[in-house]
């Protein structure tokens, strides 16, 4: 599923384009790993980041995990374990518990070694998207920053973005929910584990945010990106996500779902049309998926909403 540069093919570059040593594509990562894949963000056909979950044995020797040109997060959902990692030569000891978080930073390999059956998710982050937010943070100088390469870090935040993930994976959730979130995450690690500042946050622009909130009303059955959002408003992904935020309180996937779910009850209260083809109105082609995020905004079913509403 996933061909594109963003996280399919092999390189030898590193976020910069510079020469580095080999990496390894992160849809093979499984490959190198101790562990039993038990979902993946592939089959619900997300490009924007990868998903994985896995059950890990409860006894590994050591094993050494390639490099790739994306960043890795780990989340332990399930289990305890005593772990340990080598970074570039220095062994680490850790204990994981549900909650404990690890990361890999672009470009590092790690070699791991742990006793304790635990499960965990796997995120990885697009070099691509890296890079786009680390020149909006520091423009002048991108290089200066860097991906924490951690192995354990304690964050509750990105650890409830990643569940949420999986529920949506699960859900069926469009791949604008999985672009918001991988362009908000690499901002707060840099902000948060980076130690960066970011510049002051631009004025609020209502024109563009009119230009976005039109061409969502016009699109409501069909797919839309961030990247198309954000060159309908003429700004980057990351300034987009912060004009929502100042004039919104959401996110722009946030606010296409609620047009989504106000346009279904429309059609609910007034039309004769199924469920199945108001889905379809509404940008879901499988109804499963509609009902499922029309119950996470109202908080009943549409058909259970309909029968009310009569």
């Amino acid at each position: 599923m996933f061909n594109t540069p963003i996280l399919g093919a092999s390189s030898r570059v590193d976020l910069y384009g510079q020469t580095m040593t080999t990496l390894i594509p992160s849809l093979d990562a499984h490959k190198y790993l101790r562990a039993a894949r038990t979902a993946d963000s592939c089959q619900a056909g997300w490009r924007s980041l990868l998903l994985r979950a896995y059950q890990d044995p409860p006894v590994a020797e050591a094993f050494t995990t390639p490099p790739t040109a994306d960043h890795l997060i780990v989340l332990v959902t399930e289990g305890i374990c005593d772990i340990e990692g080598r970074y570039r030569g220095r062994w680490n000891k850790a204990q994981y518990r549900p909650g404990s978080l690890g990361m890999t930073a672009p470009g590092e390999e790690v070699t791991l070694r742990w006793q304790g059956a635990h499960k965990t998710l796997q995120l990885h982050l697009p070099a691509a998207t890296i890079r786009e937010t680390m020149a909006e943070l520091s423009p002048r100088d991108p290089q200066q920053l860097q991906m924490p390469n951690k192995l354990l870090s304690a964050d509750p935040l990105i650890g409830q973005i990643m569940l949420a993930l999986a529920g949506a994976m699960a859900d069926g959730a469009p791949d604008l929910y999985a672009e918001t979130a991988a362009s908000f995450l690499c901002m707060h690690l840099l902000l948060r584990h980076g130690q960066c500042r970011t510049a002051r946050s631009p004025a609020r622009d209502d024109q563009r945010l009119r230009r976005v909130d039109a061409l969502m009303r016009e699109n409501l059955d069909a797919p839309l990106s961030l990247e198309t959002m954000a060159r309908e408003a003429n700004v980057s992904r990351f300034h987009l996500l912060r004009l929502f935020k100042d004039a919104y309180g959401e996110t722009p996937f946030r606010r296409l779902t609620r047009l989504r779910m106000e346009e279904a009850q429309r059609r609910l209260r007034h039309g004769r049309e199924s469920i199945a083809q108001i889905a379809l109105a509404c940008g879901y082609g499988n109804p499963a998926h509609f009902a499922a995020a029309f119950r996470r905004m109202i908080g009943v079913a549409p058909a259970a909403w309909r029968r009310a509403s009569l």
